[in-house]
């Protein structure tokens, strides 16, 4: 016999995959429209971008890491001392 329900969610995942395609399409004839000189514009700005963000979300964790771990015994930059008299 056959089932006539369709899987939960079949409907949303071909929705979902018929706009992936649509926005593939609409890129590639992006891509194929542009210059060779805006081409190569947009490939160094993507390059610049896709290897700083990662160095830059990298360094944040570790100085935040590095901000609780010194705050966890108790030790401070900002705290005064006073002369001895």
């Amino acid at each position: 016999m056959k089932d006539i329900n369709d899987a939960p969610g079949k409907s949303t995942f071909n929705d979902l995959w018929q706009t992936l395609c649509s926005l593939a399409r609409q890129g590639m004839q992006a891509i194929g429209a542009m210059s060779w000189p805006t081409l190569l514009a947009c490939a160094i700005g993507l390059a610049i971008f896709m290897t700083i963000l990662p160095l830059v979300l990298t360094l944040f964790v570790f100085f935040l890491l590095f901000k609780w771990a010194s705050n966890a015994d108790g030790f401070c930059w900002s705290k005064k001392t006073t002369p001895p008299q």
